[in-house]
């Protein structure tokens, strides 16, 4: 019986021998805690898990062939050998090698594909392409339950409405994700209706973003024939998807708003410029119309002055009524240059019609007074000449009264040829007013927000309309083809504000 008491160094010493023996080349996994560097160069940390945890040592010797740069709270895996301290009876683990494990082995691999890529020219920004201004066809690849795909359509909605946005919903973190968006980005280049594609996702670990290091994906990005937006993560996370896309965005809504660079406010600021661009150039036209017409009426009246200066005993009188028929003229065409410049406020069709019945009634009052004139001068020469000088006066009459029957058709033909050509004119502007009118906007498939007559052109106008209501604020959303009221909640929520 007393051959079999032992000591307690003995006891240390054996349990020591037996644990070194049975326990000797394992590999343990754990965390790293309550690491100290010593000025010897021993490292001793405490490796635990969610129930246990064991005290190690990383000896000097050892601890220059480890090449992983490890501290506080790293997963590792450490290889070594178990021990026993026999003067106060704790057991520890002899580390010879630590590797690290998790995010750190993760970050490993990230580097050696980013080295292998970028010797491989993929990472060239001569191999970027541009991203279209306006985007027809957006496709976007991403998970359809979390928040970033929300944040991303509504984001193009607001900047650009008239984009088509398809989802390809994936799984974006786990062990199929890297297969399910290559599959999905191939498919998608296939159909090369796309304009432009995004790759996005929200923030999370190395480990939750790492569908994104797959190389497969990258060189289908790559092979992809439309400019590929990557937009994963936070604004501190890259992944390899960021280096071989065309752009890079540091979050997923900045990838939507990178993917439509012109907003629909831009764009309309855009067009109303061109149009009044327009609308410049065809009143420049008609000026300059209006002054080579100018040209050609002087030129007429110096004719006119020379042909009377040369037959002035017969043509007094008809150089009197050419006057007088110019000085009426001068009248309409002043009314009608007024008229022209009133055209955005009223109707061109029925400034024509009222102003061509005028005319009308112009024209034939002043042939009743050139008819009652004649009258009354061949009154007047049968009275002074005589009975026997009525035959050669009438002859003389009848050849003056066809002179102005021919010039009064000369200027009904000059007037009716300038009034069509006014007519044409004021038919294109119409036409150019017309299309460029708000119904025809809404007939494109706009659409327009107003409350108590009011149109609402942003989103923070109907937020702050909501915050100013009692309960409950009244909308009228108008269409192409009519208006559509709605009631809308101050407590709900407003897509895009």
């Amino acid at each position: 019986m007393a051959s079999s008491v032992l000591s307690v160094s003995s006891l240390n010493q054996l349990a020591k021998q037996t644990l070194e023996a049975s326990l000797s080349g394992i590999a343990v996994a754990g965390e790293i805690r309550s690491l100290t560097r010593a000025a010897s160069g021993h490292v001793y940390f405490t490796l635990k898990d969610t129930q246990a945890e064991v005290r190690c040592a990383l000896f000097r010797a050892a601890a220059l062939r480890v090449k992983a740069d490890f501290a506080n709270g790293d997963a590792v895996i450490v290889r070594g050998s178990v021990s026993l301290y026999t003067p106060r009876g704790d057991y520890q683990l002899i580390v010879s090698g630590v590797e690290l494990a998790g995010d750190g082995q993760l970050a490993v691999l990230f580097e050696a594909l980013k080295k292998k890529l970028f010797n491989e020219g993929l990472f060239d920004a001569a191999r970027k392409r541009p991203i279209p201004a306006l985007p027809r066809r957006i496709g976007v690849i991403s998970s359809a339950a979390g928040a970033a795909v929300h944040d991303v359509v509504s984001t193009l909605t607001r900047r650009l409405p008239l984009a088509e946005i398809t989802l390809f919903p994936v799984a974006v973190q786990g062990e199929a994700a890297a297969t399910e968006l290559t599959y999905a980005l191939r498919s998608i280049s296939e159909n090369s209706d796309f304009d432009v594609i995004l790759l996005v996702r929200g923030g999370g670990s190395m480990s939750d973003l790492w569908a994104f290091n797959d190389e497969a994906l990258a060189r289908a990005i790559i092979a992809c024939p439309m400019p590929v937006i990557s937009g994963v993560g936070h604004e501190i996370d890259f992944t390899i998807s960021d280096f071989v896309a065309d752009m890079r965005a540091a979050t997923p809504t900045a990838a939507a708003e990178l993917a439509t660079p012109m907003p629909l406010l831009e764009l309309m600021q855009r067009l109303q410029g061109q149009a009044g661009q327009v609308f410049r150039q065809f009143e420049n036209r008609i000026n300059a119309a209006g002054q080579y017409l100018d040209g050609w009426v002087h030129r007429l009246q110096n004719q006119r002055l020379i042909l009377a200066q040369r037959h002035h005993p017969r043509l007094t009188l008809e150089l009197r009524l050419q006057r007088a028929i110019r000085r009426q003229w001068q009248a309409r065409r002043s009314v009608l240059q007024q008229q022209t410049s009133l055209l955005a406020r009223f109707s061109p069709a029925r400034w024509v019609l009222e102003n061509r019945s005028r005319f009308e009634r112009m024209r034939w009052r002043l042939q009743q007074a050139l008819i009652q004139r004649v009258q009354t001068q061949q009154q007047s020469l049968v009275r002074r000449q005589g009975l026997l000088r009525v035959e050669a006066v009438q002859r003389q009459i009848g050849q003056q009264w066809r002179r102005l029957l021919e010039l009064n058709n000369r200027l009904h033909r000059a007037a009716d040829h300038t009034q069509r050509q006014q007519a044409q004119r004021l038919t294109q502007a119409r036409d150019v007013l017309h299309a460029l009118s708000p119904q025809r906007v809404l007939e494109r498939g706009y659409s327009m927000v107003e409350t108590n007559s009011t149109l609402i052109a942003r989103a923070q106008d109907l937020q702050s309309a909501l915050n100013h209501a009692p309960h409950f604020l009244d909308l009228t959303i108008r269409f192409a083809d009519g208006t559509v009221p709605i009631l809308a909640k101050k407590s709900a929520p407003i897509i895009g504000g």
